[in-house]
């Protein structure tokens, strides 16, 4: 296994996922890990695994750069996206699942394993994926990934070839993505033949990788949940709002996301002292809030209007 591993290394690879690796002893993954990354010091090693409790060995000891978030994230995320959960289910992910080491986490919504957003079985509507995506992006510092097709609605319909229709894209058989192929659009990859509405999908996509592929806060920053300090206004819906700040010494954003398909909140988020004490801020002073998710202007005052499904990401300036 080890020369396997070397022979794709040295064929110049980017990394290995290494599917249901809690069925492998870890002490193989402690030895061979280091062992290939000999010849590949920067190859990433992913780890599919299922059981929370030994996430933190598999890092240390293991020596797997990331985990898939599954059955903590993912799992939680797609019962708000189905109108099944809350977003305690979030809450719990970053207080006990990954404490410490939610650096290590791979964040996704969709992959060959799971059932497509857009599918009859999962949540049908694309635009789910709004609020959910820009969670799985934003909470912490670790990668985010994008199954092909995800960003124009892919639902993965037909029976293909080996496989029933189950709400997934086969990888087993020769088959289409025929959502995707609409942006390929005969080889020019101008999405031309994409619906309006898959193209506002598609951008929103565009705007939330591009922002959390340059925000300093997002990339580097601490993370701060402000569900509690909410929690008591009687416009702020718990269950289905969720909130939270990243900083750095360089940049303060405060995310913001509404899970409902079909009720626009009116909150006023309240960022509490202690808060605004850890980002190094006065709360004597005046700030204004840029929504560089959204590319809107700025307001100074966080009494939100949040549409169904909408996600916003307001960078936190003094005013001036």
């Amino acid at each position: 296994m080890r020369d396997i591993l070397i022979f794709w290394a040295k064929k110049d690879v980017d990394g290995f996922r290494c599917d249901m690796a809690e069925m492998v002893p870890i002490e193989f993954w402690a030895w061979v890990i280091p062992e290939v990354k000999k010849v590949k010091p920067d190859l990433v090693f992913i780890a599919e695994a299922y059981d929370p409790k030994v996430y933190k060995q598999y890092i240390a000891q293991g020596k797997f750069d990331f985990l898939y978030d599954k059955v903590g994230l993912y799992d939680g995320l797609r019962r708000l996206m189905r109108g099944e959960g809350t977003t305690d289910d979030i809450t719990k992910v970053w207080k006990e699942e990954s404490r410490g080491f939610s650096s290590h986490m791979l964040r996704f919504l969709e992959n060959h394993d799971e059932q497509r957003i857009a599918s009859r079985d999962f949540a049908t509507d694309p635009r789910t994926a709004i609020p959910a995506m820009t969670v799985s992006a934003t909470l912490a510092t670790g990668p985010v990934m994008i199954y092909s097709g995800q960003e124009v609605g892919e639902p993965g319909r037909g029976a293909e070839g080996f496989s029933s229709e189950d709400g997934r894209t086969t990888i087993f058989d020769y088959w289409g993505v025929p959502e995707h192929q609409k942006w390929m659009n005969g080889g020019k990859f101008d999405g031309g033949r994409l619906s309006a509405e898959q193209r506002q999908l598609r951008a929103f996509y565009s705007r939330l990788l591009n922002l959390t592929a340059t925000s300093d806060a997002i990339r580097r920053g601490t993370f701060y949940e402000l569900q509690d300090a909410n929690n008591l206004s009687k416009e702020y819906d718990q269950k289905q709002i969720y909130s939270f700040l990243r900083y750095t010494n360089k940049q303060k954003l405060l995310i913001v996301v509404n899970f409902s398909r079909d009720k626009t909140m009116q909150p006023t988020i309240l960022i509490p002292k202690e808060a605004m004490a850890a980002m190094g801020l006065n709360t004597q002073q005046q700030f204004t809030y840029t929504d560089l998710l959204n590319e809107a202007p700025p307001t100074d005052n966080l009494y939100l209007t949040l549409a169904p499904l909408s996600a916003y990401v307001f960078e936190i300036k003094l005013k001036q």
